[in-house]
């Protein structure tokens, strides 16, 4: 699960069963960073720029 940030440079990815969520530039793929976290992450939530949608249970805003 993940989204993309708001100046869509980003893509930010919960790595559910490797404990870590990851950030990939959307240019290139390339891994940017590996960030880890706690057991189990599900879902990841990246808020949009005001007057943006983001559907999906991952940050659902209408």
């Amino acid at each position: 699960m993940g989204g993309v940030s708001a100046d869509g440079k980003t893509l930010w990815l919960s790595g559910r069963y490797n404990s870590e969520v990851y950030a990939l530039s959307t240019r290139t793929g390339r891994l940017l960073a590996r960030i880890p976290v706690g057991s189990g992450p599900h879902g990841l939530c990246v808020w949009p720029q005001p007057g943006r949608y983001s559907l999906g249970h991952t940050g659902i805003l209408r």
